[in-house]
């Protein structure tokens, strides 16, 4: 208040000085200054409408002070005589330093102050005190607009050194108003039922304790009726519109009233379509891309999609900045429109140059290489398009935006700046960690996907738990030719207890390598060849397990005596992957396709192959967040030459967080059957020799059905993901919740139930009849909800999970939860 009182005092100074202050009529030799701190002398001047050498007199005198003051940084002005020369004192504005809000948790801090910088107040800016009374009606009617109508505000000046002030700002925001009532006036032909279920904003649900979407928000109601006059005019209503929009407030100042005022029209019909336009293409090519013909219902959507498919039609010829826009032209006799396509591709274009930021990491040539356009080529919005997905799905970027910027002085030229957004590439860990399922771990790991910003990744892992010993090198050169041929190299040695990972008692010691080269065959496909070595040895238990009899018997062992074995395996692979996910982690849109052969070959001592195909769907349902995902899997093993069946270690497995959740980890399918030979004491026949043990023959053995899983030949997993945006979290880059749905199972293909008729079943199994693992009717299902988030320490997985179909038998769990594995 101090600050306006002196700027009135000052103004009418001013007024009574160019008034009262006669001044003789004089030639001004020399002009001086009082007064400035922080405005330039030389910009003082400028502004300063008398020069050297002109004559001051009473008549210009208000003039010099009016234009003086309408500079807007003084508060006070005024001209003094002292002999020929002119001299000016002046008192200048503060300059606000900074600007301090507090209380405010509904609006971010971030938007008052832009809503303030749109009333002139901003930090750097002059305080100017008249509209510094603006501030708390500005705040106010952000508030407002957000349904918030308690609102107070109280301003407090500190002033510093310098001609400084700092600005506070305390809001008490107080209770926001609820919608307490739609009405529409005016709609015939759509109930209002029908039409608010379009809106974002409601009244009230299930869910509004999180979505909050009962409070009163003026964007978000501008958005609605868009969204409404969408909705008509998408069903052939051409003229429909909104003729008012009434907001009331209740007396208490919480309840909010919104009625709007429709005027339908009629649903017209299209009488022809023309295409105009300065281009060089085919008619007919460009009407082939509209979806509407003579004698369809219009249709606003119809007509957006079509012009964006023109548009990205001569997006790929170069015309970057192309416009397309339709005109309805509307009979006046009947219910009909003549649609007008305006197409102007303009000039066509080439890439000038191609830029990066961002990438603070990564070495420039590293994003260059994934960049599918050419410096000097033509400016192909697909080819643009398809950079970006390419840099996106690199696993170290988690965003990229690209701008197209018309170069200044050319009319043909654009430079194209790709702002990409780094993520965490090296992880470098070591301590304890727990997982539900694997227990206590220690582990130590040193990794990174983009080493040295090559972008080539390293890793070195040293894991423990209470089933797996392992320490794991690997480097993989994702562009080992400049073509783009990848090549992958691992050495792993490992220590499997079996039994402790749900399946069979075994433990298993490997001390392996391979390599793998990916050769890409397309923009979106790789293939990739590559072979592994391994020396194994198996350690069991003496068994009756047939599976492990029959294994030990391949290998020149006997199970019931022996319980080592050891072996070596050397495989190769293929594989072929057809990749459009627009990125490597969370995509969003997009489908992946990987096939795999995994073949055992007769250089070792078990010849055996696995097949595999993998697939992933992602279908983006609105831009808000909401996905809807299928994935999953087949895959099929078998034995060929000397080995008869797939050796039971390298079976396929269900079960858990990375397949079927709600079920504990390994679990789904076979379980481990024992045949148990039966043993009778008779007499010795020898006289005086007492009894000896006899085995019976074996349609009088048991059967022992153990709780380990041993896995099958044959596997079908997949998951439904309905993806939403997780509540409370604005930047859901590295966050993503979902619903989900989990189906699938392990077989035995060779399973024969029917050997085991008429054997008895051992008490202390965990089943008491033998179910038949080779039924492909029978399958296991799951739903529930989960989240995963990309932290800094690593990805981490939790779920909320119950079955929908299961076997008595099956081992079941509600909550699961990883941290450091990968999804």
């Amino acid at each position: 208040m101090r600050l306006i009182t002196k700027t009135v005092t000052a103004l009418v100074l001013s007024a009574l000085f160019s008034k009262a202050g006669a001044i003789e009529p004089f030639v001004v030799e020399d002009i001086q200054v009082e007064g400035l701190q922080r405005v330039e002398l030389g910009s003082f001047f400028t502004e300063l409408p008398i020069r050297v050498g002109e004559t001051l007199d009473d008549a210009r005198a208000p003039g010099i002070i009016r234009a003086i003051h309408q500079t807007g940084n003084f508060d006070f002005v005024k001209l003094e005589k002292e002999g020929n020369t002119l001299k000016i004192i002046v008192v200048e504005r503060p300059v606000i330093t900074d600007i301090i809000l507090k209380g405010n948790k509904v609006l971010k801090t971030e938007q008052l102050l832009e809503g303030m910088e749109g009333a002139g107040i901003s930090k750097g800016e002059v305080l100017n005190s008249f509209v510094l009374e603006k501030i708390e009606q500005e705040i106010a009617n952000q508030y407002y607009s957000n349904g918030h109508y308690h609102i107070s505000v109280e301003k407090k000046l500190a002033e510093l050194s310098r001609n400084r002030v700092q600005l506070h700002i305390t809001i008490k925001e107080g209770g926001s108003a609820k919608i307490k009532e739609f009405n529409i006036v005016g709609n015939d032909i759509f109930p209002d039922e029908k039409l608010l279920s379009q809106f974002e904003l409601t009244t009230g649900g299930l869910f509004t304790f999180i979505t909050d979407d009962n409070k009163y928000n003026s964007l978000t109601l501008e958005k609605d009726l868009e969204t409404l006059t969408s909705y008509y005019k998408d069903r052939g209503y051409l003229e429909f519109k909104i003729t008012s929009t009434e907001i009331s407030l209740a007396n208490n100042e919480e309840d909010i009233y919104i009625t709007m005022v429709v005027d339908e029209g009629e649903v017209y019909t299209v009488s022809g379509i023309d295409v105009i336009g300065d281009f060089n293409f085919d008619v007919e090519t460009i009407k082939s891309m509209i979806p509407l013909s003579e004698g369809d219902t219009y249709s606003a959507a119809a007509m957006t999609f079509a012009e964006e498919q023109i548009k990205q039609f001569l997006g790929i010829y170069g015309y970057a900045f192309a416009q397309v826009r339709t005109i309805p032209e509307v009979s006046k006799d009947t219910p009909e429109a003549k649609l007008i396509v305006l197409v102007e591709p303009g000039e066509r274009h080439y890439v000038d140059r191609i830029n990066f930021e961002g990438n603070t990491s990564t070495d420039e040539n590293v994003l260059r290489r994934e960049i599918r356009l050419q410096e000097g080529g033509s400016l192909s919005s697909t080819l643009v398009e398809r950079s970006k997905i390419r840099l996106q799905r690199l696993p170290y970027i988690e965003e990229v935006k690209v701008d197209t910027v018309k170069k200044e002085g050319t009319a043909d030229r654009a430079d194209v700046m790709f702002t990409v957004k780094e993520r965490s590439a090296a992880q470098i860990s070591g301590g304890l960690g727990y997982n539900d399922f694997y227990g206590m771990s220690i582990n130590g790991e040193l990794s990174h996907s983009n080493f040295m910003g090559t972008g080539n990744s390293v890793g070195l892992a040293l894991n423990t738990n209470k089933a797996i010993k392992s320490v794991r090198l690997n480097y993989t050169d994702n562009y080992f030719t400049q073509d783009g041929v990848g090549l992958s190299s691992n050495i792993v040695y490992s220590e499997t207890d079996y039994g402790k990972l749900n399946l069979i008692a075994q433990s298993l010691d490997t001390l392996g390598f391979g390599s793998t080269v990916y050769i890409p065959t397309g923009e979106y496909s790789t293939f990739n060849i590559g072979f592994n070595a391994s020396q194994n040895q198996l350690t069991s238990p003496i068994t009756n397990s047939q599976r492990v009899i029959d294994f030990f018997d391949l290998l020149g062992y006997d199970a019931t005596v022996d319980s080592e074995v050891e072996f070596d395996i050397f495989s190769v692979n293929f594989g072929y992957s057809i990749n459009s996910l627009n990125r490597a982690i969370f995509p969003s849109k997009g489908t992946r396709h990987r096939y795999g052969l995994d073949v055992g070959t007769a250089v070792g001592d078990l010849e055996f192959y696995k097949a595999t195909y993998d697939y992933d769907y992602y279908f983006p349902i609105s831009n808000d967040g909401w996905i809807f995902s299928i994935r999953g899997g087949l895959a099929f093993g078998d034995g060929y030459g000397d080995t008869e069946d797939l050796p039971y270690f390298q079976n396929f497995y269900g079960g858990g967080s990375s397949s079927l959740r709600g079920f504990e980890t390994n679990t789904i399918g076979p379980r481990d059957i024992q045949r148990v030979r039966t043993t009778q004491s008779v007499p010795s026949p020898i006289p005086g020799g007492g009894s000896t043990t006899v085995i019976l023959p074996s349609e009088y053995d048991s059967l022992y059905i153990g709780r380990y899983s041993v896995g099958g030949n044959a596997r079908f997993l997949n998951s439904f993901e309905l993806i939403f945006p997780t509540p409370f979290i604005e930047d859901t880059s590295n966050v993503r919740t979902s619903f989900f749905v989990d189906v699938g199972n392990v077989w035995d293909t060779k399973f024969d139930a029917e050997r085991f008729e008429g054997l008895n079943i051992e008490p202390n199994s965990i089943l008491s009849f033998v179910p038949d693992y080779s039924d492909y009717k029978d399958y296991r299902a799951s739903y529930g909800i989960s989240l995963q988030w990309y932290s800094a320490m690593g990805p981490l997985q939790f779920s909320l999970s119950r079955p929908l179909k299961s076997e008595p038998y099956d081992d079941t769990e509600t909550f699961t939860f990883s941290i450091g594995r990968t999804f």
